[in-house]
């Protein structure tokens, strides 16, 4: 099973430029030991200034032997050596680290291309106590309309680590164009009519709304 670890931070202002120098020395040394780090840039929805770090791994054994090789090595010692010398150091709050699992076998059909992807659309939900199997229910059912129709469809992720019992629709898109575009169609009649089915059980809701948050990729830029 896929997962995906980000550590979600802050930059703070006026500290971008020494905040993406650090985090490119990072990365060599991620690069090393597996899948390349990727870093992507709030562009709207949340706090401004926020970024995100993320590493892809195939298994729970990949990621621990990873992580092992990553807090081992002696170019990443010296990075954080050298850093906690320089005045402003680390230049961004670290707001959280994540792990999160692809669930998307759960709700039918293959994951999205989200390591392709220039901007990704994020919708975070944190699941209600006994409705996990409903909400999912409720996702197959959109993505199968989406898909239906050839409208571009989701990842799912649910953290395994982090904030307790969260799920992620994430959508990859070519560019924030495409996302637009994609963002000002009329939602599809069938997942309307899914959505008020949805809305009017008496058993609903099934999740808690946290936010929609659009990111960039900018691991080019650094």
């Amino acid at each position: 099973m896929p997962i995906l670890r980000s550590l979600e931070v802050r930059i703070q202002p006026g500290r971008r430029q020494e905040w993406g120098a650090f985090i490119r020395d990072v990365k060599k040394v991620v690069d090393k030991h597996g899948a390349p780090a990727r870093v992507l840039q709030l562009q709207f929805g949340g706090h401004p200034g926020t970024a995100i770090v993320s590493v892809a791994c195939n298994s729970w054994e990949e990621l621990a032997a990873r992580t092992e090789k990553v807090n081992a090595d002696p170019d990443y010692l010296a990075l954080m050596a050298s850093g906690a010398k320089t005045p402003g150091f680390p230049y961004a709050e670290a707001v959280e680290v994540r792990l999160l699992e692809d669930i998307t076998a759960e709700v039918g059909g293959a994951s999205t291309s989200l390591e392709s992807a220039q901007t990704i659309q994020v919708i975070s939900m944190r699941l209600l106590p006994g409705k996990r199997a409903k909400q999912l229910e409720i996702i197959r059912q959109i993505r199968e309309a989406r898909t239906g129709s050839g409208l571009p469809v989701s990842t799912i992720l649910q953290t395994a680590a982090g904030a307790a019992n969260v799920l992620l629709i994430a959508r990859p898109y070519a560019s924030l164009q495409a996302w637009a575009k994609d963002r000002a169609t009329p939602e599809l009649a069938g997942v309307v009519d899914i959505l008020q089915r949805a809305q009017s059980d008496p058993q609903g809701p099934y999740v808690e709304p946290i936010s929609t948050r659009v990111f960039s990729d900018i691991t080019a830029q650094l």
